[in-house]
């Protein structure tokens, strides 16, 4: 499975796949296949077993790409703050005014119960 399949099931996962994220899934893969081969060629820069050095031109490079990488899979949803943006307005409704496992509905039992005690001590 090439990378923006796997990305591309990802989002249809979610529920926020569109054909129109296409270009925008090609163009990420496209640079985390940059980020690998930088990152390989970074790598081999280090002398004799010791770790390749941060001061090195290629890491700055590696640091732009991350970057760019990051800012392609929140533009995707494939991050948890772009998820939210993203998702439909209907879904984001429902699960902000009901916690999973129906806790407002225990909380409004558990409050009756007590208005009810309350009352029947005065």
């Amino acid at each position: 499975m090439t990378k923006e399949q796997i990305y591309a099931e990802q989002m249809r996962d979610l529920g926020i796949y569109d054909k129109a994220f296409e270009p925008e899934i090609h163009t990420l893969a496209i640079l985390e296949r940059e980020h690998q081969r930088t990152m390989k060629e970074w790598k081999a820069t280090a002398e004799d077993g010791r770790a390749p050095s941060a001061a090195d031109k290629l890491y700055t490079v590696i640091q732009q790409q991350r970057r760019d990488i990051l800012a392609h899979r929140e533009a995707l949803g494939l991050t948890p703050k772009a998820f939210k943006r993203l998702r439909p307005m209907d879904s984001g409704a429902a699960a902000d005014s009901e916690p999973v496992g129906g806790a407002n509905r225990q909380l409004a039992g558990l409050l009756d119960r007590l208005m009810e005690g309350a009352h029947g001590d005065a």
